[in-house]
């Protein structure tokens, strides 16, 4: 219980760093584990199997893009070891390798694979009835898949791993080939793709003005009406030379409608001038398009805001500043590699002389 409480305290730690600043992918595990520990026959000890329960506790921290580095810790214990009530089988290890995440971290369902290498002790029974302590090489190959229940917690099944000992070779035992599987609550930390920035609004044409009526009523005298003009043959109601001539005015024009004003080019990105575009990173997985101008180069080849660029003429670029870097000397057709969504097309565009 103690454990698990320092284990808690140290997410929670972690977890507050990361909602601080930008930090490389973190992956923290702890929970259950089993282990089936062959004990080898030698001249100390007689062969068996043992089932021993216990807990498991990973971290890892990415380095590349999926490819990462992890340290594992487990230990196991039984009470009634070889049937003696109180005589306790120990087991303690830990390994340190590469581990591959399988699939993008956005995702509800994620895998992994690992590799590990470290050291093993045991304490066994032994032929005199007593428990016999030995610390041996050890190697562990295996992988578990997460279920992300929210953004940062979610439900790790495994890892179950192959485990390799040496435990008592000098005694003349052979080599052990051991099982372990696991379970409980993984934590992951910083590593997640950058949002997309939100288009900005257009701007709303004003309103047209309504035309005022040429008849009016008074409030004070509602049966006060402006009279109309005479028909035609009917005498007009003042003679001729009181009357004024009436000026005559046109209409109003209607106010011109304001040009379109261009949208601001996002706050976050690189400008990437060959093709008209304002790009910004992808966890080192290609330049992802947050911004068009209008009649660009990018434009013409219909390429879309959001579209993840991956290679220019087969080259991989990982960054916005590669994709400039790419593009800075280049002329005539040139071969554009996207992502968009799930899929991944080409399409070539013209560029002339910079």
């Amino acid at each position: 219980m103690k454990n698990l409480v320092y284990f808690a305290l140290s997410v929670l730690f972690l977890l507050g760093i990361a909602s601080a600043q930008n930090i490389p992918a973190v992956d923290v595990f702890g929970g259950y584990s089993y282990l089936r520990f062959d004990v080898p026959s030698s001249a100390e000890t007689a062969s068996q199997k043992l089932k021993l329960n216990g807990w498991e506790f990973s971290a890892s921290v990415g380095l590349f893009h999926r490819l990462g580095v992890e340290g594992d810790f487990s230990s196991h214990h039984r009470s009634d070891c070889g049937g003696i009530l109180g005589l306790k089988c120990d087991n303690f290890s830990w390994g340190l390798g590469p581990r591959y995440t399988i699939g993008n971290r956005s995702n509800k369902f994620t895998g992994f694979v690992h590799g590990l290498v470290g050291q093993d002790r045991a304490d066994v029974l032994a032929l005199s009835g007593t428990t016999v302590s030995d610390t041996s090489f050890a190697a562990a190959m295996g992988g578990g898949a997460d279920y992300w229940i929210f953004r940062h917690v979610g439900i790790q099944f495994g890892p179950v791993d192959y485990i390799f000992a040496r435990h008592l070779n000098s005694f003349g035992a052979a080599n052990q080939s051991d099982f372990r599987v696991g379970a409980g609550i993984a934590f992951r930390i910083g590593g997640f793709p950058p949002s997309e920035p939100k288009a900005p609004k257009e701007p709303k044409a004003p309103k047209e003005p309504k035309e005022k009526s040429t008849s009016h009523r008074s409030w004070k005298r509602p049966w006060h009406k402006t009279k109309s003009a005479p028909s035609e043959g009917q005498p007009s109601e003042t003679p001729a030379e009181s009357r004024s001539p009436v000026p005559v005015t046109s209409a109003p024009e209607p106010p011109r409608k304001p040009a379109s004003v261009p949208a601001p080019a996002p706050s976050r990105g690189m400008q990437v001038h060959p093709l008209g575009i304002v790009a910004a990173p992808q966890e080192f997985d290609g330049a992802r398009i947050v911004s068009i101008e209008p009649g660009s180069v990018a434009e013409m080849a219909s390429l879309h805001v959001g579209d993840l660029i991956k290679a220019v003429d087969g080259k991989a670029v990982r960054t916005p500043m590669e994709l400039a870097a790419e593009l800075a000397d280049k002329t005539g057709k040139v071969r554009i590699s996207i992502l968009r969504g799930k899929l991944a097309t080409e399409t070539v565009i013209m560029l002339g002389g910079h």
